[in-house]
């Protein structure tokens, strides 16, 4: 994938950014897209003091980002380096365990519209982009997912069992071309993310972000064979 082009959301987070310095470092035109600016300039330092190639910063808010934020960022990416190769969603809205009776609808929608909506959207506008890499990929980070059948995961955990689905049907309508469609569990890993989630565990304990991140850049390179639409890092 050495020169090929990458769009990763989600890249001011833990799992993100560690993504978006071994895209960098592997040769990748990598292209990092977050509402949080500051986070998207601390990992351009992490990339850019380590020597690699300068990465492309895109900050964008998912939670309002509609049909034309999303053509004008594939135009740009298309203009600048000349097509697309793949796309990591990893990307997520998570605000903490909490009764279904207890959930803002605002904060319902938006949960919904960052981890399911605007996934569904940049990733079906980026289809024609990905076809024409010819060898295209279209990941999308979920979740230990029977774990999350159960109480207090709200938005978050409904959205998460629906892009699951999401991948399914991607991958289905994929078959017939270049495009590898994968559901991707990273697994247990260090992030504000999981910390938020799990407060009794010792974040220091849990594996560094980089670990998932190293296995995905082999998914993206082929080195690894998934065998299906889903890959549980976890037991990887």
């Amino acid at each position: 994938m050495n020169g090929k082009t990458i769009i990763v959301t989600g890249a001011a987070g833990g799992l993100g950014s560690a993504l978006s310095l071994v895209c960098a470092r592997e040769g990748f035109n990598t292209v990092m897209l977050d509402c949080d600016k500051r986070g998207l300039e601390s990992a351009y330092d992490r990339i850019t003091d380590a020597g690699l190639p300068d990465p492309a910063l895109y900050p964008l808010d998912l939670a309002g980002a509609g049909p034309e934020d999303f053509e004008q960022l594939l135009e740009t990416v298309s203009t600048e380096f000349g097509g697309l190769d793949a796309l990591v969603h990893c990307a997520a809205r998570f605000e903490g365990l909490t009764p279904l009776e207890q959930v803002s609808p605002p904060e319902w929608l938006m949960n919904i519209q960052v981890n399911l909506n605007a996934a569904w959207l940049l990733s079906a506008q980026s289809l024609p982009l990905l076809r024409e890499s010819g060898q295209g990929r279209l990941y999308f980070m979920l979740e230990d997912l029977p774990r999350m059948e159960g109480s207090f995961w709200g938005a978050y955990g409904v959205s998460k069992h629906a892009l699951r689905a999401l991948v399914s049907q991607f991958d289905a309508e994929c078959k017939s071309s270049p495009v590898q469609v994968l559901g991707i569990n990273p697994g247990p890993l260090r992030s504000a993310l999981r910390s938020v989630a799990y407060h009794s565990e010792n974040p220091a304990l849990q594996p560094a972000p980089e670990l998932a991140a190293e296995q995905i850049r082999q998914l993206l390179a082929g080195e690894r064979d998934p065998k299906g639409n889903f890959v549980n890092l976890a037991t990887a």
